[in-house]
């Protein structure tokens, strides 16, 4: 992707328009407001919970409590896009602040058509993906999201029977698939992440639902991955927390 290109520039109107209502639902936004000409909205949301500033094609969001809401409103959007922008403003309401990143939200229309040599088999019973799980850091495990995740899968040595990654899918507003995939210390740079990746995508491909890849802007892994399986961005999400 190239940096110059809008988001959601490689998208068609019909998948935007699915993202869009996916998220204004999810958000407790109206169907139409992420919609149409660019927009900003603002969510209350009780104390002390989390700061979110998302761009989502030519809309914005900033979810916060009501103390932060009001300091941001003298903010243009690219200042609260800004992940140092955005911590320094919630520090402003609550010392104790802290990033939790900046991700990029990107999308597939097609299912991926994987060209370098696979590895291991595809396992969905829960012993194997426990067993990556297990091996794997608390930290990593939190950021996939798969701990919790309805639907999991593991990629497994076929002549050790060992766990090698794993991925997960949650379904947002019956529309999207949001995917997460963990690779066992060890086994990255091998292509495990990107072959659990194409699998939970055309899984998702295969139930009618848009795979949806959060990416940390700077997880050079996690763009790799987007790039292979052909996701195109349509925003980006900023978080912080104010505990």
């Amino acid at each position: 992707m190239a940096a110059e290109e809008a988001p959601g520039g490689g998208l068609a109107e019909h998948t935007r328009s699915i993202i869009a209502l996916s998220w204004a639902r999810r958000l407790g936004l109206g169907d139409e407001d992420l919609l149409g000409p660019g927009s900003r909205h603002e969510l209350s949301t009780p104390a002390g919970s989390p700061v979110s500033f998302l761009r989502l094609f030519d809309h914005t969001v900033l979810s916060a409590p009501s103390e932060v809401l009001h300091q941001a409103r003298r903010l243009a959007d690219a200042e609260l896009a800004d992940e140092r922008s955005l911590l320094a403003l919630a520090r402003r309401c609550a010392a104790g602040a802290r990033s939790l990143g900046a991700a990029q939200l990107l999308y597939a229309e097609e299912p991926p058509i994987l060209t370098a040599a696979q590895r291991g088999a595809i396992s969905f019973e829960p012993e194997a993906v426990q067993a990556a799980i297990a091996a794997s850091p608390a930290d990593d495990v939190q950021a996939s999201g798969i701990g919790a995740a309805p639907w999991r899968a593991a990629l497994v040595d076929e002549d050790t029977g060992v766990s090698l990654g794993a991925a997960g899918r949650e379904i947002w507003a019956g529309m999207l698939a949001q995917l997460g995939v963990l690779t066992v210390p060890g086994q990255r740079r091998r292509g495990v992440g990107l072959q659990l990746a194409a699998v939970a995508a055309e899984e998702a491909f295969t139930e009618g639902l848009i795979p949806q890849w959060r990416a940390g802007t700077e997880s050079l892994a996690a763009l790799r991955i987007a790039a292979g399986l052909g996701f195109s961005s349509a925003g980006t999400q900023t978080t912080v927390t104010l505990d």
